[in-house]
């Protein structure tokens, strides 16, 4: 049997918030916790905002409470009537998951007679603390830096693998079926590590409350744009590849991209590289047949994807990058 982290912080956010209700000496004082264990979210933003709203639609269903249990004598009936009136109000501002809160706190209404402003302060000092061990308990959320990174480089391994077999292919003019497959797996790998990456940035940005940094968030996004260019550029070899003019040059420049120093921006160069390429693809004679221009079409279009896909980084570099230093 496994116990988790979460396990454990529920655990003890119910024990300690019902000993400082019975510390207190609050009535109820068991009533902290049943619902701190309510407050326990998957984040910390959603604990912060499950606790405000609690909190909010608890002290209204009291009211509502104090209103109509004083109102209707017969303690079933009055419950009846309470329950359809705060359901239909949840609903109206989207507070359903409020309601089993709520009726733990009125509920012991029931059977105090008469309901006092006494009662009522006790209930709210009892889901106060409640709602406070939950958060705090919930502020200690595991760091989830390690596993984003870890996902990291798997993208920029899966990414290099694709160029430099994309290099390869070109300069060989490989058009074999084994070939392709063994480069679309590898795309489907890159797509995934982004994926992966993606929901642990998403699930690590709702556990920090003041932290605004969007690195994770925009590399990501920018790796999944990169994707789908390649991926658009791997359709063109899969069709095109032995057909297109200069794949060679073209296959040469990825093999040299792909073996350059990262840490000191090898894109600029590449760019113009690229420029030269396509410069001497336009300055080629106008195609006579179609075969021939559906040739240029393709080599044309493979550099403007790779020329889009290396701006994309060259703009992360230089914008997101250097303002998460």
């Amino acid at each position: 049997m496994r116990i988790g982290m979460r396990t454990i912080k529920t655990a003890l956010t119910a024990g300690i918030a019902m000993a400082i209700a019975a510390a207190l000496h609050l009535d109820y004082w068991s009533l902290a916790g049943i619902v701190s264990m309510l407050m326990i979210a998957t984040t910390t933003r959603a604990t912060v905002r499950l606790a405000l709203f609690q909190t909010v639609a608890t002290v209204v269903g009291l009211v509502l409470a104090w209103g109509l249990f004083t109102w209707i004598p017969y303690a079933p009936l009055a419950f009846a009537v309470w329950l359809l009136l705060y359901i239909a109000l949840s609903n109206l501002v989207d507070l359903q998951d409020t309601m089993i809160g709520s009726a733990v706190f009125v509920l012991p209404l029931l059977v105090v007679k008469p309901i006092t402003v006494a009662i009522l302060l006790n209930q709210l000092s009892v889901l106060v603390i409640a709602a406070l061990t939950g958060l705090f308990f919930n502020l200690f959320m595991p760091n989830l830096t390690d596993q984003i990174s870890f996902h990291v480089e798997g993208v920029e391994k899966e990414l290099i693998t694709v160029l430099r077999l994309q290099g390869t292919l070109l300069i060989s003019g490989e058009t074999s079926v084994e070939a392709q497959h063994t480069l679309w797996g590898h795309l489907s790998s890159l797509k995934q590590a982004i994926n992966e990456g993606t929901a642990w940035t998403a699930r690590h940005q709702a556990n920090q409350l003041f932290d605004d940094n969007e690195y994770y968030a925009a590399y990501f996004e920018m790796r999944n744009n990169q994707y789908e260019l390649l991926r658009q550029m791997q359709l063109l070899l899969d069709t095109r590849l032995a057909e297109m003019p200069q794949h060679q040059q073209m296959g040469r420049l990825l093999v040299d991209l792909t073996k350059r120093d990262r840490k000191n921006n090898p894109i600029p160069p590449v760019l113009a590289a690229i420029e030269r390429l396509q410069d001497d693809l336009a300055a080629m004679s106008l195609p006579e047949t179609r075969k021939q221009f559906a040739q240029q079409a393709a080599a044309t279009s493979y550099l403007i994807f790779l020329r889009q896909m290396l701006r994309l980084k060259d703009a992360f570099d230089k914008i997101v990058a250097s303002q998460n230093k």
